[in-house]
């Protein structure tokens, strides 16, 4: 520290020389001084009395020059502006816009290269004559390279007070200089933290955007250290920046205050905010969370897509797609007795479906994120609507594989219609099963949908759409490869007799959705949504009838039809008025914790082991990882017996804090699961099938 001082004298000697030598004295709204422009620009020609405005001091560098901050860092001193103008006139302090670091030899600095403007806001007394006045700023500044010189200009300007204001040509930039400018976080969020062996740590996860870069620039030079590397880590919490402290911190009588600049991944535009906070004392920082052994890491785009098309393969033989093979099933039996060029056709618009609807459901992601949304992989089924839909839908599509009545009949009366029909039919079952696919998450998957939400946009489309390729691909190559299917018998009637016997996967499905939606909402909500499915199946019961032709009074039937569709979307649609004011059945297991962020940042400052199970009622595989190892006796008894601590994170509905948290994992999606050894030791990620065999080696 002393040699910086040293060194800092030395140059500042004869930084004053040369500014005795070579003064930079002008008078003018431009100046041209050493190595650098400055301007003195207004946001209006013309302002009324009391009416508000920015005035602006701009500053263009030479490159490879730059100027300071308020905190300058290491070396070099703060750009001033004191004004000399009207009484009429209130001119505000400057304000700063967010700084960059710079690096020269040992010295850390803070400040701006290339241009800046410094904007000051202004009231006109509601008493200010109609005139036209003289505003002048004395600016003065250090401006360095290779070496420092100083500098020191009066810009001026001539402003007029009159009845109606008047934009000047400057008011577009000083906008948008404004609208960048560091906001005041407040009292929420950025919680920080300071340890007795040296560390800060401001907690990121207010944020709602994915962040690639962030920096914090303290006020003070006693705060943090410059010389240490910032970091960005994953806790249990989500994302946090971290580095050390100065040395002179416990002598400092200072605020933890300073501008924290970071960078949105989505968009790329840079945000900063001024806060001042005062830190939570600890011991030491909690741990970043580490992948288990078994788990999947990811550090490049490349790779992110090889998982992902992976990912998307293994999907086929997950439980949240098993229900609705019966689909996919059938749709290859039919294509056995089509001609090659039939079974490309439909082979590319199943294909085409699924990986359209991926990419759809990415790209709406990515939308509701970048608007500030906290949404995750399977956000769909989180929304009470949309499982509504899906209950009915599969009702109707089971109706139909039980032979009760046949979809498109009517419409293939048209001439041409059918073949239409059935290309549609083709392209929908492909989004359908994307549609009931998506929720879960399968091996390779999660990882690789985390890492590339937090690319950016082209990374997220390109995994997006090598999930979808990777789910197609096994349909394809069956489809394709008729020699496969040489196993079946000859079409006859035992595919309508198989048909009606693959309804049931489907009405399992409907099952599972009508549990889902009970999870979502209540009991009462579940029996609304029953009597519409009575009055669905009797409506579709009807059609059936008449398509057959085994009704003689067929306008009493069409009646009948029409009295239960009513009936059914009148029901429907006091159902989803219902929605807003039926909270959640609560699902409460004495085993079990219900998750908070905080609450296992307590556990984990008590020293506790903690193990997290992020699940969802509408993720099958969260259900069979929960049926098959969580709720194994063996399995509790051994977290018992080593004293964890169970949370259960239910992302059955949204909840923004479990996706800020999953943000912070490096995930989107669930399942995933969380082991935080005891005193604070490194946090594992399990992998999304989980064992008994991976739960008992963590205690290994």
């Amino acid at each position: 520290m002393r040699s910086k001082l040293l060194i800092f004298g030395l140059v500042w000697v004869a930084v004053v020389a040369v500014s005795l030598l070579f003064p930079a004295h002008a008078k003018d709204h431009v100046v041209d001084a050493q190595h650098a422009t400055l301007e003195l620009i207004s946001e209006f020609d013309t302002v009324a009395p009391g009416q508000e405005f920015y005035l602006g001091v701009r500053v263009t560098l030479e490159e490879g020059w730059h100027i300071y901050w308020r905190n300058p860092g290491d070396t070099g001193l703060p750009t001033r502006v004191t004004w000399d103008a009207p009484g009429e006139l209130d001119i505000g302090p400057i304000l700063w816009p967010s700084p960059i670091r710079f690096k020269l030899e040992n010295f850390i600095n803070f400040g701006y290269e290339d241009a800046v403007t410094f904007p000051f806001l202004v009231k006109t007394s509601e008493l200010a004559t109609l005139s036209t006045t003289a505003v002048e700023a004395n600016v003065s500044w250090l401006i360095c390279k290779d070496l420092c010189i100083p500098g020191d200009a009066q810009l001026s300007m001539d402003l007029n007070v009159g009845k109606t204001p008047m934009y000047s040509s400057e008011e577009r930039h000083l906008t948008t200089v404004v609208g960048k400018l560091p906001m005041e976080a407040g009292d929420n969020g950025f919680r920080s933290v300071v340890t007795q062996d040296g560390r800060w740590s401001l907690d990121l996860s207010y944020l709602d955007f994915p962040i690639s870069s962030a920096q914090f620039f303290p006020d003070y030079s006693d705060t943090i250290s410059y010389e240490a590397q910032q970091t960005l880590e994953s806790n249990s919490s989500g994302l946090s920046l971290r580095g050390e402290l100065s040395a002179d911190y416990k002598n400092s009588v200072n605020e933890f205050a300073g501008t924290l600049v970071v960078k949105n991944e989505v968009n790329r535009e840079v945000q900063s905010y001024d806060l001042t906070r005062v830190p939570e004392q600890k011991t030491s920082l909690e741990r970043s969370v580490s992948p288990h052994e078994e788990s999947q890491t990811i550090s490049s785009l490349w790779l992110a897509i090889c998982f992902a098309l992976i990912g998307g393969v293994i999907l086929n033989l997950m439980p949240c797609v098993l229900p609705v093979l019966a689909i996919k099933l059938m749709s290859l039996i039919e294509h056995g007795e089509q001609s090659r060029r039939l079974r490309f056709r439909e082979t590319f618009l199943f294909s085409a479906g699924v990986v359209l609807t991926f990419c759809v459901i990415g790209a709406t992601l990515i939308l509701l994120r970048s608007a500030g949304e906290q949404i995750g992989w399977g956000f769909q089924l989180q929304s009470p609507e949309t499982v509504l839909t899906l209950i009915i839908l599969f009702f109707a599509l089971s109706l139909n594989m039980s032979g009760l009545f046949e979809i498109g009949t009517s419409l293939q009366r048209f001439g041409g219609m059918k073949n239409t029909f059935g290309r549609w039919s083709s392209f929908a079952s492909g989004a359908l099963v994307t549609i009931i696919a998506t929720p879960c998450t399968a091996p390779f998957m999660g990882a690789a949908i985390g890492f590339s939400i937090a690319q950016g946009t082209l990374a997220s489309m390109l995994t997006f759409f090598a999930l979808g390729v990777g789910m197609a691909t096994p349909y394809a190559l069956i489809s394709l490869r008729p020699g496969l299917l040489k196993w079946l018998p000859k079409p006859g009637e035992w595919m309508n007799t198989l048909k009606n016997l693959l309804s049931l996967p489907l009405y399992l499905t409907v099952v599972w959705l009508i549990w889902v939606l009970g999870q979502q909402t209540n009991i009462h909500i579940v029996s609304q949504v029953l009597v519409v499915m009575v009055f669905t199946g009797l409506s579709a019961w009807a059609i059936g009838k008449i398509q057959y032709g085994r009704v003689s009074r067929i306008h009493a039937w069409r009646g009948l039809v029409a009295v239960s569709a009513l009936i059914s979307v009148l029901g429907l649609a006091y159902v989803l008025t219902s929605f807003d004011n039926s909270p959640g059945e609560s699902n409460t297991d004495l085993n079990w914790e219900v998750w908070s962020a905080d609450s296992v940042l307590e556990a984990r400052k008590d020293g506790q082991s903690v193990f997290v199970d992020y699940t969802a009622a509408w993720c099958i595989t969260c259900q069979v990882n929960k049926a098959l190892v969580l709720d194994d006796q063996d399995v509790l008894r051994t977290f018992e017996e080593n004293k964890v601590l169970m949370f259960r994170a239910d992302w059955t509905s949204r909840d923004p804090s479990i996706t800020q948290s999953l943000t912070g994992l490096g995930r989107s999606g669930v399942p995933v699961y969380v082991y935080y050894p005891p005193d604070n030791g490194v946090p594992l990620l399990l992998s999304e099938i989980l064992t008994k065999k991976e739960i008992f080696a963590l205690f290994d």
